[in-house]
């Protein structure tokens, strides 16, 4: 019952997934294809702008803040917050140990391109384990005042009993810096297909509506700060320098006013437990 109740409240992709998401197998393709690529590049930015505002509004002299990345991928928020002067610790958690490795990896050889401030200190895991081990299993001096979780959600079993673990657990006055793969309508009439189509490797297990994730916030105690929308427009893939630089330019205009910021292939919002 309560799976086909989850299955009601968000749009899936792709047949009920029977677990979590691993991408042990697929590092280097995420690398190329998506951390690579000027779609990923730009997500990361936007994230990061968002963050660093509202760090800036709420600890601006604050030099021993914890953050936790869930599904922290490749590291690029993990090294990121870490390289910041205002942070003592980072913890990141990744279910697939080829992402960890790589992790490790730039953090020893130093090739993250700065400084870290902040220790690092990386697990093999999911968001339960994260939560069980941080959250459950560590002193309260050292929970964290910032959690991120980007692009999480939509490769979970039960991402919406999932986040609310998360959003239960965390302290008040903590951020959330929440990245999913939003529920967009189709702007054009779809061609009935003969066959259905494949799903991609790449493709998520699920979209979510907006006023659903936000609602879910809302209920837990949290309150919305920041919205940004990412990828409003269809991203032409083999458009010319000149004209992703342009589309590029008109997406960062409108992605934090409304409607804009809602209506994002991916969504970013930050939020902050009351």
């Amino acid at each position: 019952m309560a799976a086909n109740q989850q299955a009601q409240s968000l749009n899936v992709t792709s047949e009920m997934p029977q677990e979590d998401r691993n991408f042990n197998d697929l590092k280097d393709i995420f690398k190329e294809r998506i951390y690579g690529t000027i779609k990923g590049t730009y997500r990361f930015e936007m994230a990061a702008q968002d963050l660093d505002a509202e760090l800036e509004r709420r600890h601006p002299d604050n030099s021993s803040l914890v953050a936790l990345d869930i599904g922290g991928g490749l590291g690029q928020m993990t090294l990121n917050i870490g390289k910041r002067s205002n942070f003592h610790k980072v913890f990141y958690y990744d279910v697939a140990e080829t992402m960890k490795e790589h992790v490790d990896l730039e953090i020893k050889h130093g090739s993250h391109g700065g400084e870290l401030k902040a220790i690092v200190e990386t697990h093999v895991g999911g968001l339960k384990d994260a939560v069980r081990e941080i959250f459950q299993g560590k002193p309260l001096t050292i929970l964290p005042d910032v959690v991120c979780l980007h692009a999480v959600l939509e490769w979970l079993q039960s991402p919406m009993d999932d986040l609310e673990l998360l959003l239960q657990s965390m302290q008040s006055g903590s951020i959330l810096s929440l990245l999913y793969y939003n529920k967009i309508a189709s702007k054009k009439p779809q061609k009935p297909r003969k066959k259905p189509r494949k799903p991609s490797k790449l493709t998520p297990y699920h979209e979510f509506d907006h006023e659903e994730i936000e609602r879910k916030l809302i209920v837990n105690g949290f309150e919305i700060t920041r919205r940004t929308g990412l990828r409003i427009k269809k991203f032409k893939r083999d458009g010319t320098e000149e004209e992703v630089k342009l589309y590029l330019d008109e997406e960062r205009q409108i992605a934090r006013i409304e409607p804009f910021c809602r209506q994002g292939r991916y969504n970013h919002i930050i939020a902050v437990k009351v």
